[in-house]
């Protein structure tokens, strides 16, 4: 069951220390740092270990430690599925300044801990030069617009990945594979109606290829019959 982080991470947690000093993440230390947990104060470091805290993952395997505006983008590449509905444990992702505006990389993360019966939101969060390395906000839309301050645009949810049995694959599957990755790929393409529960073996052949090719078509991907990382982030999403 999910539980709502409400208060800082306690001392020793390794989600939120570098691995320079024992921890788990790969972020870079906040600024200031924190004596007990060190990659706060830092959006990015404090969001990419909460996320991985709820995911239970030691190893910072679903996200990296990018700016804040790019890990949307770095979220997909990593075959997590993204969308404009509040989940809880999902990120939430703002980029500053305007579209083809790349002077910085500078946006914002946090963490939705709870969604209330009024659509409004409470989010755990960090920041870089804060003078406190953590606190919770309750956000609601402003204009059908989830903000957070003057000059930041908001661009989605990165979603917690499904509780699928089988890990996602970071290489392309093709045809000829076998195990896990394949049995990832046919897991997804039986969610989304295009193989049936008993065509699950983890064999990549025949049928799993008709199945991807026309996943590929109807979503407006390259047809080549490959799970890539464009594939991989579509069959991820909702």
């Amino acid at each position: 069951m999910f539980e709502p982080r409400l208060t800082r991470p306690e001392p020793g947690n390794r989600y939120y220390i570098t691995r320079a000093r024992g921890g788990c993440s790969t972020a870079i230390r906040g600024l200031p740092t924190d004596p007990d947990c060190d990659v706060l104060a830092n959006c990015v470091g404090y969001a990419v270990g909460r996320f991985h805290e709820i995911a239970g993952r030691t190893e910072f395997d679903l996200l990296d430690p990018v700016n804040a505006e790019e890990l949307f983008g770095n979220a997909r590449r990593h075959g997590l599925r993204t969308g404009s509905t509040p989940q809880p444990g999902a990120l939430m992702i703002w980029a500053k300044g305007e579209p083809d505006d790349r002077s910085d990389g500078a946006g914002h993360a946090a963490v939705v801990e709870q969604i209330f019966d009024d659509g409004s939101l409470l989010t755990s969060e960090s920041g870089w030069g804060a003078e406190k390395p953590f606190w919770t906000v309750h956000r609601t839309q402003t204009g059908g617009e989830w903000r957070n301050g003057a000059g930041y645009r908001f661009l989605g949810f990165v979603y917690q990945p499904k509780r699928c049995p089988y890990g996602v694959p970071m290489q392309p599957v093709r045809r000829g594979d076998s195990g896990e990755p394949v049995k990832w790929l046919q897991y997804e393409l039986i969610a989304h109606g295009y193989l049936r529960e008993t065509e699950l073996d983890g064999d990549f052949g025949v049928i799993t290829l008709g199945a991807v090719l026309a996943f590929q078509l109807e979503h407006g991907l390259s047809v080549d019959g490959i799970c890539g990382p464009e594939t991989r982030s579509a069959l991820a999403e909702q």
